[in-house]
């Protein structure tokens, strides 16, 4: 009785006349039937007709988009004569171009020439490519998403999250960039810190904020300037400056003291509006009923001293 072979046949590695040495007694495939030993009055015939199924089979795959590696019975069609099914490796327009990208993102060196370009595309639509173009050399990975990163010719990286990024570091982690930082965020930014947070400036610092600006500090404030430091107040209407003193105790709002440590220069009019007090070396003077004598009036009365 004539031997059958199996209706469907999974290919499992390619197989060539390279390995008819081997093929003796070895069984060469994975079958949805039980699988015959193949001997060597056999070999030729079925072997032929496996590689026929395998080939319809790579064809059938191909016609549908999708891609064969070598560990398909027919390798890839990177062949003079043959178009590849993959556009990207035929060095065509890139089909994302179009897509919404960043105000400051760098434009994509995609630029393949066949067949240099290298992909790996799923059903799916995620895709690996490593494109070997000379000049356009380029590594880049892509989710369906259009969530990607690609690494440029010159070594640069592009990554692109079109949705949510979160990173945990269990440990350190050290970040040192040797040439300028942008930090551009369109939304609020919060930075939360549990212990110290320490801002070290080389040169000039400058902070713009177009709306209220508040610091709390529940410790000691020091200000320590070297040089000058200037104060202004630019209002549009009115302007005004408060400088306030107070602490509680016992639930209970006490006045502070603002104490101004050397000369004092005032070149507009001082206004006071409650008691106010001097002091030298011996009596403090309340100058609000403080009086002068001017020695030439029969009564004591207030005005400049004499």
């Amino acid at each position: 009785m004539a031997e059958e072979w199996p209706s469907k046949v999974l290919p499992v590695r390619v197989i060539s006349g390279r390995d008819d040495a081997k093929a003796l007694s070895i069984k060469k495939y994975s079958c949805s039937q039980p699988k015959d030993e193949v001997t060597f009055l056999t070999f030729l015939s079925k072997y032929f007709a496996t590689s026929v199924a395998a080939v319809s089979i790579a064809v059938n795959a191909l016609n549908k988009g999708v891609l064969l590696s070598k560990a398909s019975p027919v390798y890839d069609t990177k062949t003079v004569g043959i178009q590849d099914n993959n556009l990207r490796v035929r060095g065509e327009n890139d089909p994302h171009a179009n897509e919404e990208s960043g105000k400051y993102e760098p434009v994509s060196p995609y630029d393949p020439t066949y067949p240099y370009n290298h992909v790996y595309e799923t059903e799916s639509g995620h895709v690996k490519e490593y494109d070997d173009t000379p000049g356009y050399e380029r590594i880049k990975e892509r989710h369906k998403s259009g969530t990607q990163y690609e690494i440029q010719p010159n070594g640069s990286k592009i990554e692109k999250i079109v949705r949510d990024n979160y990173q945990l570091v269990v440990g350190h982690d050290t970040l040192e960039v040797r040439g300028n930082v942008k930090i551009i965020v369109s939304g609020d930014a919060n930075i939360a810190v549990a212990k110290n947070l320490t801002a070290q400036v080389g040169q000039d610092m400058t902070t713009i904020v177009g709306g209220n600006m508040e610091a709390n500090i529940t410790g000691t404030t020091s200000l320590t300037g070297i040089g000058d430091i200037s104060i202004t107040q630019n209002g549009i209407d009115a302007s005004l400056i408060t400088l306030k003193s107070e602490y509680t105790k016992d639930d209970i709002v006490y006045k502070g003291n603002i104490k101004l440590d050397g000369e004092v220069s005032i070149t507009e009019n001082l206004v006071v509006e409650k008691l106010t007090t001097t002091s030298n070396s011996t009596t403090p003077i309340e100058l609000d009923t403080h009086t002068h004598d001017d020695f030439d009036s029969p009564t004591v009365q207030t005005g400049t001293p004499n």
